[in-house]
């Protein structure tokens, strides 16, 4: 049986999607200012005059957090502009971990 060329070309680039996709945003979060953390390349951290703000992708999701509210704000409005995006509020799941906080932190289980 003989596969044509262009299926093995679907198929190719089919296993690079996640690659050039991740390419891409890697290319718009550090437009905006961010750094890759050099501990974990999904780990985004920018500082600001109003504080910091960090962002985690596991590969569809994403949480964004810190303490510079506009900066927060502004980088979900650009990454909704390029991206297909849904804002879940308050982080209550992620990866199977069920996240409270309270006064005292954060409580995984």
């Amino acid at each position: 049986m003989q596969t044509s060329k262009s299926l093995l070309f679907s198929f190719y680039f089919l296993k690079q999607a996640p690659r050039a996709w991740f390419q891409k945003f890697y290319t718009i979060i550090v437009s905006f200012g961010f750094v890759a953390s050099h501990h974990d390349s999904t780990l985004f951290v920018k500082k600001t005059n109003a504080g910091s703000i960090f962002l985690s992708l596991y590969v569809d999701d994403m949480i964004i957090t810190g303490d510079d509210f506009d900066g927060i704000a502004s980088l979900e409005i650009v990454l909704s502009h390029r991206f297909a995006m849904k804002d879940f509020g308050v982080l209550r799941y992620f990866l199977g971990i069920e996240v409270a906080s309270s006064f005292k932190g954060y409580f995984l289980s």
